[in-house]
């Protein structure tokens, strides 16, 4: 690639990726990455709007905005997410004043989320902005050939049938008949979900 400047010119170095010319050793990594970037603007449209508001608490709170109030526990099937994840978010979602956690009124055992007035406030000033958001992601999805959101279930439904962690120890395993590795410390540790 060149630069023109004037009668100048300037070669100029073509940027490479280092990340992604590692191909599919790196899959992890840049699905990070890419993670990390549209949380970022995801984050930075909600400051320059004035919300205080988290990307990561988005689940919850539209969630709890169709189905409040709701277990902790139902939550985290509903979302499919880890339940400490739910805690986490819960937690900052309350010290915001955006929910209230409360005993369950048919199990005490339980304990459950509901929106406060305050949150319930936010779900309606946040609707034209999240209509944004679902307005780019539409636009990212046509860009791609209207496939990448079946792609990402696709990755997701492998994932569940067969998790990285057990492609790796398999393959591992195969190695290790080869050669010397063992992965039994691995799997000792707590082996599959």
């Amino acid at each position: 690639m060149k630069l023109y400047v004037g009668t100048y010119v300037i070669p100029v170095m073509a940027k490479t990726d280092y990340i992604a010319n590692l191909g599919p050793l790196a899959l992890v990594s840049r699905l990070r990455r890419l993670l990390n970037r549209m949380v970022a603007d995801g984050e930075r449209v909600y400051r320059e709007m004035d919300f205080t508001f988290k990307v990561k608490w988005f689940p919850v709170l539209h969630l709890l905005n169709k189905r409040s109030p709701m277990a902790l526990t139902r939550i985290a099937e509903t979302l499919d997410m880890a339940h400490p994840s739910i805690i986490e978010v819960s937690d900052d979602m309350i010290r915001e004043g955006l929910l209230v956690s409360r005993k369950s009124t048919s199990d005490r055992r339980r304990r459950e989320l509901a929106l406060t007035a305050n949150g319930r406030r936010l779900c309606v000033r946040l609707r034209p902005v999240w209509k944004a958001f679902k307005q780019a992601g539409d636009e990212v999805n046509t860009e791609l050939g209207n496939n990448f959101l079946e792609s990402l279930k696709k990755l997701e439904t492998s994932m569940e049938a067969q998790s990285m962690y057990d492609r790796i120890c398999s393959r591992l395993d195969r190695v290790n008949k080869e050669k010397t590795i063992s992965t039994k410390p691995i799997q000792q540790r707590g082996g599959t979900k």
